[in-house]
């Protein structure tokens, strides 16, 4: 989990935020131990915060979110990784054909080897999911293209209804994955 120095200066998904409430509860327990033991007047803690901090836990608890089934891609360092393997596949299955693609372009005398590369730059940053798309991806791990087309900005000039599903294959594949996460390299294509 990033390390939170401030509010508002690191994005956190769904899961971190509930790691770091089950931390802060933690703290305020043992926080109120310590001051327990050391026969100190303990700390107040307004209701507002704390009521906060429960409603929060409990909406972020609930089994609706993936992560509650899948400790494979959403427990610890899992968090990083899984989203690393999810990245690398879908690289793998969308950029990857699109150098194909171009290759053919090229061979077929269509464009130029430079024309070729810049329409293949183009379209790889076309297709390239935003931080915040990620983000919302791995909160939902949507099984559904229709689920996925609420979270990708403007996907139907960025995506065909094939990649889209492949999208939606390799999000099963990687954050619904249950106890394990798979690895990257060895997941089927």
């Amino acid at each position: 989990m990033p390390t939170i120095l401030d509010p508002g200066t690191v994005r956190l998904s769904n899961a971190d935020v509930l790691h770091w409430l089950s931390q802060k509860k933690a703290q305020n327990a043992a926080d109120a131990a310590s001051d327990k033991a050391a026969g100190r007047k303990k700390v107040f803690l307004p209701d507002n915060y704390q009521r906060a901090l429960r409603k929060h836990e409990r909406e972020l608890s609930s089994r609706k979110y993936p992560y509650a089934d899948n400790p494979g891609a959403y427990a610890g360092d899992n968090r990083i990784e899984s989203m690393r393997v999810f990245v690398e596949v879908l690289d793998e299955r969308i950029l990857g054909p699109l150098e194909e693609k171009y290759r053919g372009v090229i061979r077929s005398g269509e464009k130029t080897e430079a024309q070729a590369l810049k329409a293949l730059e183009r379209e790889q940053e076309m297709k390239g999911l935003s931080e915040a798309e990620l983000l919302q991806i791995y909160n939902l791990a949507p099984n559904a293209v229709e689920i996925l087309q609420n979270i990708v900005v403007e996907w139907e000039e960025r995506f065909t209804a094939e990649e889209m599903e492949i999208v939606v294959k390799t999000v099963g594949e990687v954050f619904r994955c249950g106890e394990k996460l798979p690895e990257g390299k060895e997941m089927s294509r």
